[in-house]
């Protein structure tokens, strides 16, 4: 027996036909499947069963219920194969997934074997592609993988041994998977990559273990915190800590950012600041040389990914996307909107609430972070207030009638360069102009990879915009005298990566110079 499935089992009868039918008809042919009923409450034993019946490769255990991560040490235990691989029971499998990986894992001599992954909207059918083995044409190294690496367990295939010999298991809490990846790559020997999109992955499922923290003593409120103790404490004993400690102080951070981000929109506020907090007291403990910071962030989302890479926690309750100079000097009053997308949805309500100076005054802000990426868009006059009218606003569902003012029109300058100046006026009350920084980034006129890159079709547009941004960038450093700036655009390998799972446009920047921005902003911070 080379290969053994693990697939935990748990309430998902809707969609395990699915599952196992990709499983079931998988090119290579060398495999057991483990189906291992974690007390289901509907009808997925009897599924399990009558595949078991079925195809002798199936193999159904049933237990009372612990959770994931039990069922997946069971799993691991049970297994007879020379290699491991585990699907979730609602995801689902390309026909070569095992072909390939277990040809990558023979021919390179390897412990793990990864694959990209299609990351598909249950709600819509959308699917995209998830980049795992590298970014911008570059694949990563151990130390780059243990820092950015997809922690999802779910798209390997491993050398059963790793696992045994360095007695690694799941931990019982939320988020498990982080828990042991990164001790996984540190102690494989060889890690290799098949550079397609193989696995299936269902996001947005109702009731999935995923989308809900674990109610219990140590994830309430800290969902991601015990996985990641239990993650250093792996590191420590195995004696790798000390060698890995810068890795894993920017690894947690990048981690615990993505952790926060997309439990922000799930959480209510009391909720998600207790979580903040407990994060940044974990953080402080673990590394108390390294001071954390409360910033705030004004801005494009991509300055978002940017910020991810600092050695701070980059807390999405201090974010403002979707904001601009003259939206945020006049709310709007009496005006709610809707959105599919729950994080675009509170971003705009605070646009229309100006809700960037009461949160000032709520949270102790040490700096502000800004680049002016959201003042590409028109501004819409609405009972004397003002909002942007971005591709977030327009598409939220809003009732409401107003004038729109160009971008480019010398009514916007005018209006522009008079709250503009209101803005840093009223920011003194605040902040010192020292702990301003100001990111001069700009849409990018170019896309590609590091192997090379082409000019986007809408250049010419792009180029005005950009000028328009300069524009903007003096006038804000000529009246903020104090603030620290970061030039971006002569920046090495400005361009967007075509890889980006969300399309390459002219605002997303590519994770290799991301990173230096970062490293340059945190040079202003200690400057």
């Amino acid at each position: 027996m080379e290969i053994s499935v693990i697939i935990p089992v748990y309430n998902v009868e809707k969609y395990l036909n699915q599952c196992l039918e990709t499983v079931a008809g998988q090119s290579y042919r060398d495999f057991e499947v483990l189906m291992i009923n974690d007390g289901s409450t509907d009808r997925s034993e009897q599924v399990c069963q009558d595949w078991a019946a079925r195809d002798k490769r199936f193999k159904l255990y049933s237990k009372e219920n612990e959770g994931l991560s039990l069922t997946r040490n069971y799993g691991i235990r049970k297994a007879e194969g020379k290699y491991i691989a585990f699907v979730d029971a609602d995801d689902w499998l390309d026909r070569d997934y095992l072909k390939l990986l277990y040809e990558k894992i023979i021919t390179e001599d390897a412990d793990i074997v990864e694959c990209d992954v299609y990351r598909v909207n249950n709600n819509t059918g959308k699917k995209t592609v998830k980049v795992c083995w590298g970014a911008v044409g570059k694949e990563y190294n151990k130390e780059e993988r243990i820092k950015r690496g997809y922690t999802a367990i779910w798209r390997c295939l491993y050398k059963k041994t790793l696992w045994i010999d360095n007695q690694i298991e799941f931990p019982d809490c939320h988020s498990q998977a982080r828990g042991v990846y990164a001790l996984l790559v540190a102690l494989a020997n060889k890690v290799v990559c098949v550079r397609k999109p193989l696995y299936y992955y269902r996001k947005f499922r109702e009731n999935s273990l995923s989308a809900k923290p674990r109610w219990n003593a140590v994830d309430f409120n800290a969902e991601g915190i015990q996985a990641y103790r239990c993650l250093i404490d792996g590191f420590k004993k195995r004696g790798l800590f000390s060698k890995y400690r810068d890795t894993l102080r920017r690894m947690l951070h990048i981690k615990s950012s993505e952790s926060l981000a997309g439990l922000y929109p799930l959480r209510g506020k009391d909720d998600f600041l207790e979580l903040r907090n407990n994060y940044r007291t974990f953080l402080r403990e673990l590394f108390p040389h390294n001071r954390e910071i409360s910033y705030i962030t004004f801005g494009g989302y991509n300055l978002n990914v940017i910020l991810r890479d600092m050695d701070q926690l980059n807390d999405p309750y201090l974010r403002f996307n979707f904001s601009s100079i003259i939206s945020v000097m006049h709310p709007v009053d009496g005006l709610d909107i809707s959105h599919k997308n729950k994080y675009r949805q509170i971003m705009v309500r605070r646009d229309i609430a100006s809700s960037f100076w009461n949160i000032i005054k709520e949270e102790k802000i040490e700096y502000l972070i800004l680049d002016f990426m959201e003042e590409r868009f028109d501004i819409l006059e609405v009972d004397g207030g003002y909002l942007t009218k971005t591709d977030a606003f327009d598409d939220a569902v809003v009732s409401v009638k107003g004038r729109v003012i160009s971008r480019f029109s010398e009514e916007c300058d005018v209006l522009w360069k008079k709250e503009c100046l209101n803005f840093i006026n009223r920011l003194r009350c605040y902040i010192p102009s020292e702990h301003i920084i100001l990111v001069k980034s700009y849409l990018s006129e170019r896309h590609g990879d590091l192997t090379g890159c082409v000019d986007f079709e809408d250049k010419n547009e792009i180029v005005k915009i950009n000028k328009k941004l300069k524009y903007y960038y003096d006038f804000f450093e000529c009246n903020c005298e104090k603030c620290k700036s970061v030039d971006t655009s002569r920046l090495k390998n400005y361009f967007t990566d075509d890889g980006y799972e969300y399309g390459a446009v002219p605002s997303h920047l590519n994770e290799v110079v991301n990173r230096n921005i970062a490293d340059l902003i945190s040079q202003k911070i200690c400057e």
